[in-house]
């Protein structure tokens, strides 16, 4: 972990799921790992334990030993930004000889704009924007689940279930979705009417799919559910632009939902949405390679964005 030669490494940890990438400090592709939850908000422990198993796969891939690497790494983790959750995963053995850790959506912004100044709306199991101008960070929403993240997959997953309790004891009539996420629910052996008990946001992401599929089809309320998601798209998108020095700032709409909830924005934040040039990885490794680059051979130190 401390010897050897250098290995950058990207890290994206979000509620759902952890990437990670190994490069060479010349930008060869070494290998890339896979790894559950990684939000340090939530269960450092997890997220810890997340990080360990896609850096085994990795280094395994690499055909790489980590005690004969010298690993730099940058993490963007879900949750990095709430007090007191950077230090509870800092408390965990070391995996890395440096490591920096920032929010899982300050590594999307600088993926999507490949280092450049710009905003993004990262559409995920949460809901956040984020905008960098002149060094300037700007954040609005994603202040996590369920007090926060509108939009975003927790959050329809929740509305769903919702639903269907309404329809379960009798305030509301059952509909297609309604009785569709009972059937679902019920198929996983659970009890419906009790599930969402002690549910996580990982957990209520899982309905979301369900509520696309019907959107699809055609479904109006699971339709009307991804429109109110991409009202709240647009209601980040407008804080965002709304702050000075941050409104000429190109925009990339990110995540797992954003092909999702795009035919659901209005023609004109349609129009000014940019193709994003990268990830959140690809930004967590921009910032790998500028720690290396700035300083090979001291030790790190760790604060969120």
């Amino acid at each position: 972990m401390t010897g050897g030669p250098a290995v950058l490494v990207g890290i994206d940890g979000g509620g759902t799921r952890t990437r990670l990438r190994l490069v060479t400090p010349e930008g060869v592709l070494l290998a890339e790992g896979e790894g559950g939850p990684a939000n340090i908000a939530t269960d450092a422990g997890q997220a810890w334990e997340s990080i360990r198993q896609a850096l085994e796969l990795a280094l395994s891939r690499a055909g790489l030993s980590g005690a004969a690497c010298r690993l730099v790494a940058v993490a963007g983790l879900a949750g990095a930004e709430v007090s007191g959750a950077v230090a509870r995963f800092l408390a965990r053995p070391a995996l890395f000889a440096r490591l920096d850790i920032v929010s899982d959506a300050y590594t999307s912004c600088v993926g999507a704009h490949a280092g450049d100044d710009g905003a993004m709306i990262a559409a995920g199991t949460g809901m956040v924007g984020l905008a960098i101008a002149g060094g300037t960070t700007r954040r609005v929403g994603g202040w996590g689940f369920p007090q926060g993240d509108e939009g975003g997959g927790a959050w329809i997953g929740l509305e769903a279930v919702r639903l269907m309790l309404r329809a379960g004891d009798g305030r509301a009539r059952p509909t297609l979705l309604s009785e569709a996420v009972r059937a679902r629910l019920a198929d996983e052996g659970a009890e419906p009417m009790l599930w969402a008990v002690g549910a996580r946001a990982a957990d209520f992401a899982r309905v979301t799919p369900l509520v696309c599929a019907l959107a699809e089809q055609g479904d109006a309320q699971a339709r009307g559910l991804l429109a109110r998601a991409g009202a709240e798209v647009e209601a980040l998108l407008a804080a965002l632009r709304a702050a000075d020095g941050f409104g000429a700032l190109p925009c990339c709409l990110l995540g797992g939902l954003a092909p999702v909830l795009l035919p659901y924005l209005s023609a004109g934040a349609q129009a000014g949405l940019s193709v994003p040039r990268g990830h959140a990885i690809d930004g967590a490794m921009l910032l790998a390679r500028r720690l290396h680059e700035a300083a090979p051979e001291a030790p790190g130190d760790s604060q969120p964005e």
